[in-house]
């Protein structure tokens, strides 16, 4: 079946992406080493628009954005005062820090914030709407739009997040609201993509399936296998926990079983993909033992049906190995193969040593805490719930 690529790029957000502390760089290195590969001459590319605070309001709060607004007023006032003294840059934003930290709407520890964060999320936010915007205007009915960018999914309505500014996964699926009834998201991050799924946990408009990593201690802490929604939503939420070590033949029987049974029974007309790459082997905040060509497989099960999708990215935190694994995803939606040698032309080339390819191999020493009789059963709860709670369609 062919299908028309559509790429969200532009060198400003880019730039904005870039300014993420928790993957300072990788929206860069991700794109440097599609360019390098050739893989942008396989690809429609779209500009992104910049978001507004009005756009953010269909989902955020208003307090929130107001906070957002504020810190680049407090930003705005300290490089005044800077401009005219000698006081360090350092002293500077632990100063905005403290002033806001009071009420920081998860503005601070894992989400800090920087002059310019506004910027930031506006960049992000409207790089995922335009994606889903353009999937709702295209004439062709299985086009397939990729944003690296987007994917931040454990943001809240009120509240910064796991290093996520803003939920661009909830602005963008409710552009797609304008135009679609069954929307199915499907989030491959390695942790629970909380904050989507509790935007979405009281409808049947939007279904929510999560496969994440689970375990006492491990962030967020929630997407139990029984939490399937609420209210008009029961039944729409499917959360797929596994744990540490989790290898690719049991991910991908799961995965496959799983995806077809929901798609079976919600029977959608988009799907929006969230392709975190803390799910690769070797992630310092992940735990799997999984390789880009496992979760790949995975995503051909999701383009054998004929919907338009829309791919974003998310966590990942080897930025080297991010950018490997969705240079490979973006070869596969452009039906590409790719040498295993990285271009020696790439001007990140020796961010990929010291073997300088793509190959990211499974790590044989890593113990497998998943037990067959137990994901068995996890697959059984959820085709019983998919029967129980999927007996009418909207």
């Amino acid at each position: 079946m062919s299908r028309k690529i559509k790429y969200v790029y532009s060198d400003y957000l880019l730039a904005q992406a870039d300014k993420n502390p928790a993957v300072k760089g990788r929206a860069s290195l991700t794109h440097n080493l599609i360019k390098s590969y050739g893989l942008l001459s396989h690809m429609e590319r779209i500009r992104p628009v910049v978001a507004n605070s009005g756009d953010l309001k269909a989902f955020h709060n208003a307090d929130y954005v107001k906070q957002l607004n504020n810190y680049e007023d407090l930003s705005k006032e300290d490089k005044k005062i800077q401009d005219n003294s000698y006081r360090d840059d350092d002293d500077h934003e632990e100063d905005l820090e403290d002033c806001l930290l009071s009420d920081c709407h998860g503005l601070c520890y894992d989400c800090p914030p920087w002059r310019g964060v506004k910027d930031y999320v506006y960049a992000i936010a409207g790089a995922t709407m335009t994606a889903c915007d353009t999937v709702c205007k295209s004439k062709d009915s299985n086009d397939i739009v990729i944003n690296w960018c987007g994917g931040w999914h454990h943001a809240q309505k009120g509240r910064a997040a796991g290093f996520c500014y803003v939920n661009d996964i909830v602005l963008g699926i409710l552009v797609l609201t304008t135009k679609f009834r069954r929307i199915l998201y499907v989030d491959l991050d390695n942790h629970h993509g909380d904050g989507v799924e509790e935007a979405f946990a009281s409808t049947r408009r939007v279904f929510c399936l999560s496969f994440h990593q689970m375990e006492c201690g491990y962030y967020p802490g929630s997407g139990s296998c029984k939490d399937m929604g609420r209210d008009n939503g029961l039944g729409y939420t499917v959360n797929f926990p596994y744990k540490r070590g989790i290898t690719g033949d049991k991910y991908k029987t799961c995965f496959k079983r799983i995806f077809s049974a929901v798609y079976k029974a919600f029977k959608p007309n988009v799907c929006v993909v969230q392709c975190g790459a803390d799910v690769i082997v070797g992630d310092p905040l992940g735990g799997s033992n999984l390789i880009p060509q496992d979760l790949i497989e995975c995503i051909r099960v999701i383009l054998d049906y004929p919907v338009p999708c829309v791919f974003l990215g998310g966590g990942g935190y080897s930025l080297a190995n991010s950018s490997r694994y969705w240079c490979q995803l973006t070869a596969e939606l452009c039906d590409e193969t790719l040498e295993d040698d990285v271009p020696s032309d790439n001007e990140n080339f020796l961010k990929y040593g010291p073997d300088y390819s793509l190959n990211i191999s499974a790590m044989p020493t890593l113990r497998d805490e998943n037990c067959e009789d137990d994901l068995e059963q996890q697959c059984r709860t959820i085709e019983e719930h998919l029967v129980l709670y999927q007996t009418h369609a909207i």
